[in-house]
């Protein structure tokens, strides 16, 4: 079974290599960058499932990372940085981060965080998913409308995979909250779920007049459009 691979973009290499003996010791597959350039040539290899970032990079920002990744993969990204505030919180998962976590932290914490957001990205179908003028390509997390890159939030990523990888079937609210938010679903308000769709749909059209996602009265929702693998 394919180990998981682990990016973690930090510029102090006693931190950075302390965190990589953390992950290796659990068996993760770790690379190391200390920029921007360096973390968007690791992850433009398409080989990278989760990206560990640090808020100070030297000259760049943790958050700019972010936000440039995002324009073009769902990757699942945490946090990790000594910045608690709250406005620096909020920062980062306004850039497109799935997780926040302030140093120093509890190193089983931090496997934990790790381990959700993987075990999030990993329900998917594998490889490529046509539908529509959509694609999505499932082992760079990310979606194209007639080779275009649409910027998808990680919670994006999942509302869709979840979707069409089930079609033609509808899925509960229930489940997509479990899907998309794993064990922190009970913490999720319900109209979150209400809200994303809605951000969703209007980033991905209609195809032939038809919208992507449908709202199936008393269950959840339903991708509408025919999927090919």
């Amino acid at each position: 079974m394919r180990q998981a691979h682990i990016l973690v973009v930090e510029d102090d290499r006693g931190v950075a290599e302390g965190l990589r003996d953390i992950f290796t010791h659990q068996g993760y597959q770790v690379s190391l960058a200390e920029n921007s350039r360096e973390a968007m040539a690791a992850i433009y290899t398409g080989d990278i499932d989760l990206a560990v970032l640090d808020v100070s990079l030297g000259a760049d920002s943790g958050y700019d990372l972010c936000l440039e990744i995002r324009q073009f993969s769902a990757l699942p990204i945490l946090f990790l940085t000594a910045r608690s505030s709250e406005l620096e919180l909020i920062r980062g998962f306004r850039s497109g981060g799935d997780d926040y976590l302030t140093k120093p932290f509890r190193m089983q914490e931090l496997l934990v965080r790790v381990e959700a957001l993987l075990r999030r990205s990993s329900r998917q179908t594998e490889g490529i998913l046509r539908t529509g003028a959509l694609e999505l390509v499932s082992t760079k997390y990310l979606m194209k409308r007639d080779g275009v890159v649409i910027s998808l939030s990680g919670v994006e990523w999942r509302l869709v995979s979840c979707l069409a990888e089930r079609w033609p079937q509808a899925v509960t609210r229930d489940d997509l909250l479990f899907h998309v938010w794993d064990r922190d679903a009970s913490f999720v308000e319900d109209n979150t779920l209400n809200v994303n769709v809605s951000r969703l749909r209007e980033k991905l059209g209609n195809w032939n007049g038809q919208p992507y996602i449908e709202t199936v009265r008393g269950i959840g929702y339903r991708w509408a459009v025919p999927v090919e693998r």
